[in-house]
């Protein structure tokens, strides 16, 4: 696939960007303007991280082991809210792990962040009452290479994995230039939605509405984003209530 500089399409250095919209009261902002963006790194779990940090303060972390005989998700981190501090340092105000590998579970976890020394990051992602299950991190912008966010650039038929916390299928996901998105998996959930860029980064939103069962959530629509990373599009749609999520990795 062919890219372009981080740089020019992600907007994740301070110099690029310009600073971020501050509370001068409160010295914090849900909008991190000078951090958002996509970033690859490894975990000290020996996973490899790859993070959407977006303008309204959600994030998105992926947890991939990269040694998988097809793509998949272990597990995905969703920071619904967040503020960042004049110093550069972020911190969820709510986030939720989602173990998607036994024992499959949702987490309430806090997610910090530090873009003081941007391009390059550090952090880790915490659960609270047990360091062991403490995981940190380092990375870097991603180079996404090819147009930057477009539905041309991210068109077509993907196959790979859907999880969630019921278990993991294959699936199929197809994308088209109009932005429309059609996905099954392997044990009969069908979900259908549309996906736009999304602003400020290399990435989209998504909107899909799941048919009935054995979907996680029977005809609901959910939204959440979607990435391309190393030519996989990793997407993850939570519930609304938190509970659960459907997580696709897959190539084309």
């Amino acid at each position: 696939m062919k890219t372009t500089a981080l740089s020019v399409a992600l907007c994740v250095s301070v110099a690029a960007c310009g600073s971020s919209k501050l509370s001068s009261e409160s010295g914090t902002t849900t909008v991190i303007q000078s951090s958002a963006g996509i970033y690859t790194g490894p975990l000290s779990t020996q996973q490899r991280l790859t993070l959407l940090a977006k303008l309204d303060g959600s994030a998105y972390l992926f947890y991939r082991t990269p040694s998988a005989a097809r793509p998949a998700i272990d597990d995905v981190v969703v920071v619904g809210a967040a503020e960042q501090a004049q110093d550069g340092k972020y911190q969820s105000k709510q986030a939720t792990r989602y173990r998607l590998v036994h024992p499959r579970k949702a987490t309430p976890v806090q997610v910090n962040i530090d873009f003081a020394r941007s391009p390059a990051i550090s952090g880790f992602v915490a659960v609270p009452g047990d360091k062991a299950d403490n995981v940190a991190f380092n990375a870097s912008p991603t180079l996404i290479l090819g147009e930057p966010p477009s539905l041309s650039s991210i068109q077509g038929l993907y196959s790979g994995t859907g999880s969630s916390l019921q278990g993991a299928s294959a699936t199929q996901v197809t994308i088209t230039s109009s932005g429309l998105l059609a996905g099954q998996t392997a044990n009969g959930c069908e979900f259908r939605g549309t996906l736009t860029p999304s602003s400020g980064v290399t990435a989209y939103d998504v909107s899909a509405t799941y048919s009935g069962a054995p979907c996680i959530d029977a005809n609901a629509t959910v939204s959440g984003a979607a990435v391309l990373d190393e030519s996989q599009l990793l997407l993850a749609l939570p519930r609304a209530n938190r509970s659960d999520v459907f997580v696709f990795a897959g190539k084309r």
